[in-house]
């Protein structure tokens, strides 16, 4: 604790502060209860600090199979792969890697009904940071039986492999566009979704260009573009991959 307060406490005591505040409020009320506590605190830094030199991360060059082991039950085994991306200052193409990622959940969800017979529910997620320049992952992981491993492996590097090799039919692209498209209708349907654009709306104002840009992007994105997404990402030999399998 006396670490993490050493770490932080100057940023708490010193650090710039935005408030954003969303919902059903008097606004000369929420100014006054603003100005009465947050406003009675002693002087602050008025900007957020940059932090130019802290913001290069990267990815292990360890690119191979790792094996952790578990002391839960005997039938249960976790495969996970992670390819490096990019950051996500350009908003059409972290918009590329996110419909790619509803794209290989819907793909590999198939292949594995086809080959295994099995409803499992993979996952697939793409993070383009915005905090670290460059760095991105783009991650697949199923859980599965310990017997279908070796099936569930060459199911997810098949799916890879033929999102490089061609592109994906329009009937699968408007499978996984649809519900982002819908996200994007609904967000600001919510306290909360208000939040995530109010909450840093001074500092950061791009958040709010960017969502109201990224629908009609999304709309363009074409399964051509998805292909050269996939084959300058998610390369053979590319990626960690992580087996969790259980002890013994």
């Amino acid at each position: 604790f006396d670490k993490l307060k050493g770490t932080v406490g100057d940023r708490f005591a010193n650090g710039a502060i935005e408030i954003g505040i969303v919902g059903d409020v008097d606004e000369e009320a929420a100014i006054a209860m603003v100005g009465r506590t947050f406003g009675a605190l002693p002087p602050r830094e008025p900007d957020f600090r940059d932090y130019a030199d802290r913001r290069d991360r990267p990815f292990t060059k360890a690119r191979k199979r790792h094996v952790l082991r578990h002391n839960g039950a005997k039938d249960q085994a976790l495969i996970t792969m992670i390819w490096p991306t990019r950051d996500g200052e350009d908003l059409e193409q972290a918009l590329q890697l996110e419909l790619l990622e509803k794209i290989m959940r819907i793909q590999l969800t198939d292949t594995l009904r086809e080959q295994l017979g099995k409803a499992y529910s993979p996952g697939a997620s793409s993070n383009t940071s915005r905090t670290y320049r460059g760095y991105g992952t783009f991650s697949v992981n199923a859980s599965v039986d310990i017997k279908e491993v070796p099936a569930t492996r060459t199911a997810i590097t098949g799916t890879v492999s033929a999102l490089r090799d061609a592109p994906v039919s329009q009937d699968v692209l408007t499978r996984a566009r649809e519900p982002v498209l819908e996200s994007y209708d609904n967000l600001l349907k919510t306290n909360g979704g208000w939040l995530g654009f109010v909450d840093r709306a001074q500092t950061e104002p791009d958040r709010i260009e960017r969502y109201v840009k990224g629908k009609e992007l999304l709309k363009a994105i074409t399964p051509a573009q998805l292909q050269a997404v996939a084959q300058r990402y998610l390369k053979h030999g590319g990626a960690v991959e992580i087996n969790v399998l259980p002890e013994g």
